[in-house]
């Protein structure tokens, strides 16, 4: 019970923070929205935003699967970085972000088994922009 109420406590914290993320950036903020997007990445998975957007596919593969992150902070994870890429473009940063999601959706599905119809509707969304780039 109490692993339960911990699970439904973390993903409405994050739930919460992408919330507020979203508004930030919709309001056109986007100073508060780095801000904000930086500490939570280092609140919430130890990492400065300027070092997870340097990594390379490869390393944040890496990183992501030498973490002990659960399912739902992953989860988390892959829609912050989803909206930090929005609106899309087709320069090798947001490309790069991209595809870190699709590295997040994979090791969601191959290590947790656990997809969605949001994300595989998103993964549809990253594969379509990637192609027309």
């Amino acid at each position: 019970m109490y692993q339960r109420d911990y699970i439904l406590n973390e993903a409405r914290k994050l739930a919460r923070l992408l919330a507020k993320l979203m508004g930030l950036k919709a309001d056109g903020d986007y100073e508060e929205y780095t801000k904000q997007f930086d500490i939570a990445l280092q609140d919430e998975y130890n990492i400065e935003l300027e070092v997870l957007l340097g990594l390379t596919e490869e390393e944040f593969k890496a990183h992501i699967l030498s973490s002990d992150h659960s399912v739902e902070k992953l989860n988390a994870l892959a829609q912050m970085l989803y909206v930090f890429a929005e609106p899309f473009t087709h320069a090798d940063d947001s490309i790069l972000t991209l595809k870190k999601v699709l590295i997040l959706f994979d090791v969601m599905a191959e290590k947790h088994h656990f997809d969605s119809f949001e994300n595989i509707e998103k993964r549809n969304t990253i594969y379509r922009h990637i192609t027309n780039s």
